[in-house]
């Protein structure tokens, strides 16, 4: 007899005709760190997911515990927290160890990876920065980070981007293979980066092709320095242009590549999308002085715009696509995004000294789709490869002024 049956009777027969031998008693769970205690309440209450997306989370916790219980040294520690919760799949959701990351003044190796066929690619490197100064460049292929490869399987946010943070005048570890195949390796010395508004300012400038003028300007990371930095730029281009040779004819232009490739966001976008659609009010007063009167602020009219992305473009950089999107600013080009737009991290401080990051919350477009695990695709696709020959700018960048000029002639 088989089946549900037999089990019943089986359970019957037992209680009727116990066993002369004793069942062995259950096993004890092995004892919870206090941070492993913390991550799971942190997690049970606070994941944007009640239901933790189906994960047996109980039985997960449990061999956690476990393999904490019997881990011969901290990397085994920091290895069964990684497999804890990696379960949730989940790219905003992941464990710091203790020491990784200073609580303020965080230093940069300069360089910003994403995804590029069957591994990782570098697709931007920090003007000066030490990835520059070590020879790094755009579509170099990266083969380990820390002494840990980056191959096919996809990585979560912090392999792609706090892996090479650390505390100042630390290193990491970076070997990569060239254009040309040859293969390097160089310890990156970790600096302080420059604001992001001091690299906005920096990256600004006119590119002119064919008769026409078009602006660009790169956001590294999204700030509200950054985004008020672009508000300057374009509210008064007159004045803007005065600020550095390279935005004479800033006035002019006839429209703007807005560069977000490789930027691992940090701040809601939603001044850039307002200001860029032309929705702030314009002339509230005047403002006087010897020889001129000028309203404040000036009036704001949109331009056409590009968005360029990446594989490297990720979180809050994602979320700005979306709404360029939403409401027609202009077309976006490039790659498809890092597909790691969960909804930004919470930040819990662990007994260990460790740092819990997890996802409260989830970012869906207004249409319900979900970009986590899988990127923004852009309206047209372009592999980030240098520049062809000189005098020219980048792939994207070319592409996006063909773009733009596209446009301007319908």
């Amino acid at each position: 007899m088989s089946g549900p049956f037999a089990f019943l009777l089986l359970a019957v027969a037992s209680s009727v005709f116990p066993s002369s031998a004793s069942p062995d008693p259950p096993s004890a769970p092995s004892p919870r760190p206090p941070a492993l205690a913390e991550i799971d309440r942190r997690i049970r209450e606070e994941f944007w997911d009640p239901n933790l997306k189906g994960v047996d989370w109980n039985g997960a916790v449990e061999r956690a515990a476990a393999e904490l219980a019997s881990a011969a040294g901290q990397p085994e520690r920091d290895a069964a927290y990684d497999r804890l919760l990696a379960r949730l799949d989940d790219s905003h959701t992941f464990r710091i160890p203790a020491g990784k990351l200073p609580e303020a003044r965080w230093a940069t190796a300069g360089l910003r990876i994403g995804r590029d066929g069957a591994g990782y690619a570098v697709k931007a490197v920090l003007p000066g920065g030490a990835a520059e100064r070590a020879g790094l460049r755009l579509g170099d292929r990266i083969l380990s980070i820390g002494g840990r490869e980056y191959g096919l399987p996809r990585v979560d946010f912090r392999a792609l981007f706090l892996a090479l943070e650390g505390p100042l005048r630390s290193t990491v570890e970076v070997a990569w293979e060239t254009a040309a195949g040859e293969r390097r390796t160089a310890a990156l010395a970790l600096e302080p980066e420059p604001p992001g508004d001091t690299l906005f300012w920096r990256s600004a400038r006119v590119l002119r092709r064919g008769g026409h003028a078009w602006g660009y300007a790169r956001l590294w990371g999204i700030s509200p320095e950054v985004a008020l930095a672009l508000v300057d730029l374009l509210s008064d281009r007159t004045e803007s242009a005065a600020a550095k040779p390279e935005l004479a004819g800033l006035a002019d232009i006839d429209g703007l590549l807005l560069d977000v490739r490789g930027n691992s966001g940090g701040y809601d976008p939603g001044i850039l999308s307002t200001f860029l659609r032309g929705r702030w009010s314009a002339g509230d007063y005047r403002v006087r002085s010897r020889g001129r009167v000028r309203v404040v602020p000036p009036e704001y009219r949109p331009l056409p715009i590009a968005l360029l992305v990446n594989s490297g473009t990720a979180s809050s950089g994602e979320a700005l696509a979306l709404k360029f999107r939403r409401h027609a600013i202009g077309p976006i080009v490039g790659e498809e995004t890092a597909g790691m737009l969960s909804g930004g991290a919470a930040v819990a401080k662990l007994a260990d000294g460790s740092t819990l990051w997890f996802s409260a919350r989830a970012i869906e477009d207004a249409d319900g789709r979900s970009y986590e695990g899988r990127g923004v695709r852009p309206d047209v696709l372009v592999p980030d490869r240098p520049a062809k020959a000189a005098g020219q700018e980048d792939a994207v960048v070319e592409a996006a002024i063909q773009a733009l000029a596209a446009r301007a002639r319908k």
